[in-house]
């Protein structure tokens, strides 16, 4: 690949509903851990925000935004919750704006459903971790990383629901089954969600209904049992998103770009597979949506170990360890071809992508519209511009290691580069 990298189709315009991105490369969005224990936005997660808009990407997705307090997991993700933090999360939107670059921002909305992490769970996941996180915490606790948040309460975290009493084999134990009256209030906390977003100034929203948690929990027949309108057929399954983007319509114009973020595979044999996604992805069309960003996987899939995955399983699944070639990259594509085809709508693809070659590969391929990064960008904010300049390696630093994972009191960041190795 030349030296000259104006001319790839990663660096060419491209279009979601109303808003035409600069390039095809799109932050995924990447739990911060860097709010108040309130759900307040900090200045650090300011920082963090304005530091990857500055880098070239051409959108940002930012991490988890609960839509509703009682639901607010992990307890350092912002809250979306009443009006009164909308001036916070503009700050966000309006520190990307600012730079003047024409990158774009949308805000992540979230329910965690079943996946609530309890302390007493923290034993029955240690297992799950990944070496690599293990190595660096035991490290860390002689050498701070920098970026800590001070030190808060121990939050009071919510009890873990789902569409159904369907028992996690991870957490060893049965979520809640939401009531109607639950499904109710969760779905006009997602439609107050979208009106808010956008009167903070964000370009769009995404839905997350991906990676096990609650939207997810009701797509998927893995977890979704009901017997009533918002089970069984995947058009009930598909009822809570639906009803969702309508109500969240009537708070926003109807150009406000709603884009939604889904399994194509559960790994689970009951739960989606491609053939459901087909179902899923025209519905999702036929609702809608903007674009579709695939991906795969839910805590629970790490429970069924390497030997029936074929892939080294530790949390979190959606982000594979151990990803050294270009031919392991782009795991997700069989599902975002199969989206593509089905509604050609702009599809956002993440999932070990890291090389230039092959994003560029991909991209070819017309059935991938984007390039969904989020460990990449991680450890190097700054690599769309060091690509587009020709600067520097075509595959980026990320060592797939997964030790980045946000917990405790630090706010998200590459643990490689920040903890110092112990002195002899």
């Amino acid at each position: 690949m030349s030296s000259s990298k104006k001319d790839l189709l990663v660096f060419r315009t491209g279009r979601i509903g109303r808003l035409e991105l600069k390039n095809r490369l799109v932050r995924s969005a990447t739990y911060e851990n860097g709010a108040t224990p309130h759900g307040e936005v900090t200045g650090p997660l300011v920082d963090l925000y304005r530091k990857l808009g500055q880098g070239g990407v051409g959108l940002i997705i930012t991490g988890i935004t609960a839509v509703m307090a009682k639901a607010h997991s992990p307890h350092r993700s912002m809250l979306i919750d009443e009006d009164d933090k909308i001036p916070g999360l503009k700050k966000i939107a309006d520190a990307v704006h600012g730079l003047g670059n024409g990158c774009k921002i949308m805000l992540q909305l979230h329910h965690p459903g079943r996946q609530i992490i309890k302390a007493e769970d923290a034993p029955r996941l240690m297992p799950y971790f990944p070496p690599a996180l293990l190595a660096i915490r035991q490290r860390s606790t002689e050498n701070p990383p920098p970026g800590q948040n001070p030190p808060s309460e121990p939050p009071r975290l919510p009890d873990p629901v789902a569409p159904s009493a369907v028992p996690d084999t991870l957490f060893g134990r049965t979520p809640k089954e939401l009531s109607l009256e639950e499904i109710e209030e969760i779905i006009e906390a997602f439609a107050r969600g979208i009106g808010r977003a956008e009167e903070a100034g964000f370009d769009g929203v995404q839905l997350h209904a991906a990676h096990g948690w609650l939207l997810s929990s009701f797509l998927s027949p893995h977890t979704n049992k009901r017997q009533d309108e918002y089970g069984g057929s995947t058009e009930n399954r598909l009822r809570m998103v639906k009803e969702i983007i309508e109500r969240g319509r009537t708070r926003v114009g109807s150009d406000f770009p709603i884009l939604i973020k889904i399994n194509t595979t559960d790994f689970f044999p009951d739960g989606t597979d491609l053939e459901e996604t087909a179902k899923v992805a025209l519905l999702l069309k036929d609702i809608g949506f903007a674009a579709i960003e695939t991906s795969g996987g839910m805590w629970e899939t790490v429970a069924r170990g390497e030997k029936e995955l074929g892939w080294p399983a530790y949390l979190l699944p959606e982000s594979r360890t151990q990803i050294n070639n270009m031919d392991q990259e782009a795991y997700f594509f069989p599902g975002a071809e199969r989206v593509k085809r089905q509604t050609g709508l702009p599809v956002l693809l993440v999932g070990g992508l890291k090389s230039l070659p092959k994003i560029e590969e991909v991209l070819q391929t017309g059935m991938v519209d984007f390039i969904s990064l989020a460990r990449p960008l991680i450890r190097q904010p700054g690599l769309p511009n060091l690509w587009l300049s020709g600067q520097g390696p075509e595959k980026a630093a990320c060592i797939s290691c997964n030790a980045c994972i946000a917990a405790g009191e630090t706010l998200l960041g590459c643990k490689q580069l920040e903890v110092k190795p112990k002195t002899t």
